[in-house]
């Protein structure tokens, strides 16, 4: 294993120690659709929303990697269908998305987020989504460990980094790449690091504001 791997084992275990709340999953919508209630003949009330499916992956144990939580709140204010899963699930979200994208006839932008093991498995999951024949409108990583390339699926990458921590590495193009790859460097920003860069506001509202260009508004069926 890594050391920079085995670094994240042991500072886990360290803060595993602490008391932490657990740190639930956010889910705006089930993967398959499926519901428990009857069928209800009156009009469906409907909400406005925005298109497109997030999909949000922590790090490690969930520990450090809680800012993809709040970000998934703040997307969900805005209308969007939204995620948030351990980095592990990545084989299950790849099956479920392909499977939403074969049977839509319109479907929607899939946006991929993570952080630390979080931003490597979302290049897993592009590229098993890329052998699936699914598009990825806009990936964003938060300080990956250990990158691959991005596939010729994704649209646009945005990759936010720090060079100097140990930890963050840039991500590079893949064979045939054409699209938008964008690598920001935060080595001056002496307020985050590796735990924290993933609950940083500013990046935050930057990943929304992508978003927001790759989307337009929809009614959706009101829930509850």
């Amino acid at each position: 294993m890594d050391f920079r791997v085995w670094k994240l084992v042991i500072a886990a275990a360290l803060f595993g120690s602490l008391s932490f709340s657990p740190v639930a999953s956010v889910a705006n919508t089930s993967l398959d659709g499926t519901s428990a209630t009857r069928p209800d003949t009156r009009i469906a009330a409907t909400v406005s929303g925005r298109t497109g499916e997030v999909y949000l992956l922590r790090g490690l144990m969930d520990v450090f990697s809680q800012g993809m939580d709040t970000l998934g709140r703040q997307l969900d204010e805005k209308g969007f269908t939204t995620v948030v899963t351990n980095h592990s699930a990545w084989p299950t979200l790849a099956k479920k998305i392909t499977e939403r994208y074969k049977a839509s006839k319109y479907p929607e932008p899939v946006f991929l987020v993570g952080h630390s093991l979080g931003a490597d498995a979302v290049i897993l999951l592009c590229e098993r989504l890329a052998q699936n024949g699914v598009p990825v409108a806009l990936a964003v990583t938060f300080d990956p460990v250990h990158p691959r390339v991005v596939p010729t699926n994704v649209k646009r990458f945005v990759n936010f980094y720090q060079s100097n921590n140990g930890w963050g590495a840039a991500v590079k193009p893949g064979p045939g790449f054409k699209a938008t790859l964008v690598n920001t460097d935060l080595k001056d920003r002496t307020d985050i690091h590796h735990t924290t860069i993933d609950k940083a506001d500013f990046l935050h509202t930057k990943v929304i504001e992508e978003m927001m260009k790759l989307s337009r508004p929809i009614r959706r069926q009101a829930t509850g």
